[in-house]
């Protein structure tokens, strides 16, 4: 009986600790719409940066870097990304998947270029 009341204690004091922490951090976890990092990885994020006219949606944030390499088959890109402070993101290399083949044709790598994400994928690839 006395383990079950310990363990009765102990959640409640987690809840209360939980519904105190929402409170306090306006219950912002996972740092809002449009933040995180570009890996898409599960990892808890942190609260993202508050809200300025910097901050735009991640469809609207121009992304600069630098072509790694090309993979027409895959319809991907690796890109060598320069910060976006616009979607809390540090610099960085990935290879991401574009909307369309068309925007790989004439890429080059070494080449800088400007590109916007949509769901994940580039649908604007610029030269810079």
């Amino acid at each position: 009986m006395t383990t079950k009341l310990a363990l009765a204690v102990l959640a409640l004091s987690l809840l209360a600790a939980t519904a105190a922490d929402a409170q306090s951090t306006g219950g912002r976890h996972g740092g809002g719409q449009g933040h995180g990092s570009p890996s898409g990885s599960s990892a808890p994020a942190s609260p993202g940066p508050t809200p300025t006219a910097d901050n735009v949606p991640a469809d609207k944030a121009d992304i600069i870097g630098v072509i790694q390499s090309v993979d027409p088959a895959t319809d991907r890109v690796t890109i060598a990304y320069q910060p976006v402070e616009a979607l809390n993101w540090p610099a960085g290399s990935k290879p991401f998947e574009v909307a369309k083949s068309a925007l790989l044709s004439g890429v080059t790598v070494g080449e800088k270029v400007r590109f916007r994400l949509e769901s994940q994928q580039i649908y604007v690839l610029q030269p810079f």
